[in-house]
């Protein structure tokens, strides 16, 4: 062999010892598009997408935000890094890992024919654990988005879980198709588990539904744990589990002047879309909701005890049926707390409250509707009708309101029947039409008159376990076996 095919040898073996060696570091990376391990605080350092199934995938214990590409195989690390990737149609699976907070925005949005979901790996339980402070630490902030799914996530902590909010800035296009699905939230000090603020008062947001959510743990001060607040049209509030929090369960706003109109710009009434309305609240759970301990309702050293489970506060036409809500200061209330002397709106009607069964209430009702005191707006044309109350201190508790009627129901218990508010005006108390109703076990005997309905003289008549002995009278919905098992353990303790 001559020297030059000896130097072509020597050639061709250092060429095929690089490849290999080339080999064995891919294979010890891995099949991905970069390596694992940093991230990203500049946008401009993002790694791009390139998958081609739409899936974007974030590991926050093996992504890297400047080398990743969002597969599976090569990961992003943080949240914001995938929020950049994405675009109609695609889906961020979330992996385990602990994550930073995160805010989408109007960039975030799906279209109808391909929305956008931001999911839990399934099998997978991420945590968004949002940090800092003053009065807004938000773990999931979404603004202006539409078409769009939050998926199995969970948050801990924070002054807010999950904050979806509208404003001015969309202008007279609605946003529609919202879901906040299956996630959980606790641990929250401060404001909200989960809320949805609707500030635009030029344009609602429609086809918004909390599904399947557990909310608990959480301090609310004189906020609430889960609330849709504003200009709202069409939603759905389903499944959920909400529970041992400081103050409202689940509330449905109206008039707090979130999305009320700008005076000086020719509306007839500034507050003529800032209401919840045309929506279901159903199949949730709601239980240990009480202000007992919360300083935001501590008046000459005793607390308050009016955090309701499900609240109507200045909502309208609302359908409320097959809840189970359970040791609450209150089980249900539909009130407004502002003054028709400020503007005739200021009023609550179209709420109808069927199929529930409200149990163990003892700070003052298992249902309440009206204003409660003499000035506040009437809950009026609204029906209550079939539900069952069990051992709540005060049954059924009447304020200022007008043309309901209260009908079929069954109580069971407790201490007073119905009781009307006497910081109410007589003559706010009385157009009520109360009939067809059971009763049975009630300590106070005046508080019930013969033409709300039959009593009986032992509750064992009404009820075989939690279903009505009674056709056409309470609950045709009973709760399930594990919460009533809740229940009982709450009752004992």
């Amino acid at each position: 062999m001559n020297s030059s095919s000896k130097e072509k040898d020597m050639k061709k073996q250092a060429i095929l010892k690089l490849t290999l060696s080339f080999l064995i570091a891919a294979a010890a990376l891995g099949t991905g598009c970069g390596q694992s391990g940093s991230t990203a605080t500049d946008p401009a350092d993002y790694g791009d997408y390139a998958g081609t199934d739409g899936m974007i995938h974030v590991s926050a214990e093996s992504g890297s935000d400047t080398d990743g590409c969002g597969t599976e195989d090569s990961p992003f690390a943080t949240l914001p890094c995938a929020a950049a990737s994405l675009a109609p149609g695609r889906t961020i699976i979330v992996h385990d890992g602990t994550y930073d907070a995160f805010t989408l925005t109007e960039t975030a949005s799906g279209t109808e024919d391909a929305p956008v979901t931001i999911k839990a790996a399934e099998g997978e339980s991420p945590v968004i654990k949002p940090t800092g402070d003053g009065d807004e630490v938000i773990g999931i902030h979404i603004v202006n988005a539409e078409h769009i799914t939050i998926e199995g996530l969970e948050v801990e902590g924070g002054t807010h879980g999950i904050y979806y909010e509208s404003t001015r800035d969309r202008g007279e296009m609605p946003l529609t198709d919202i879901t906040i699905k299956d996630c959980t939230v606790h641990g929250v000090r401060g404001t909200h588990g989960i809320c949805v603020y609707a500030c635009n008062d030029l344009a609602p947001v429609k086809d918004l539904t909390m599904t399947g959510c557990e909310v608990y743990d959480c301090e609310c001060g004189d906020s609430e744990s889960t609330v849709f607040n504003g200009n709202i049209d069409g939603f759905e509030i389903s499944g959920n589990l909400i529970h041992e929090n400081n103050n409202i369960g689940i509330d449905m706003i109206g008039f707090e002047g979130n999305a009320a109109h700008p005076e000086g710009e020719g509306f007839d009434n500034l507050y003529d879309a800032d209401y919840v309305r045309n929506g279901t609240c159903h199949d949730n759970v709601v239980y240990g909701i009480s202000a007992e301990g919360n300083d935001a309702y501590l008046e000459d050293g005793e607390y308050d005890l009016c955090a309701d489970g499900i609240y109507v506060d200045g909502g309208q036409d609302i359908e409320i049926y097959n809840n189970f809500v359970f040791c609450c200061d209150i089980g249900i209330e539909v009130a407004t707390e502002h003054s028709p002397d400020d503007n005739p709106l200021f009023k609550v009607s179209g709420i109808d409250v069927h199929d529930n069964v409200v149990a163990g209430c003892e700070g003052w009702c298992g249902l309440c509707f009206g204003g409660y005191d003499a000035d506040l707006g009437y809950t009026e044309n609204c029906k209550f009708y079939k539900n069952t109350f069990i051992d709540n201190d005060t049954q059924i508790g009447v304020q200022r309101s007008r043309d309901n009627e209260i009908y079929g129901n069954l109580l069971a218990g407790g201490s007073t029947g119905v009781e009307y508010n006497e910081d109410c005006r007589p003559e706010d108390l009385s157009g009520n039409a109360i009939h067809d109703n059971v009763a049975a076990g009630l300590e106070e005997k005046d508080s019930w008159q013969a033409g709300y309905g039959k009593t009986y003289k032992s509750t064992d008549e009404l009820l075989t376990g939690w279903t009505s002995r009674i056709e056409g009278r309470g609950s045709s919905f009973v709760p399930a076996e594990e919460y009533v098992k809740i229940y009982e353990s709450w009752r004992e303790d």
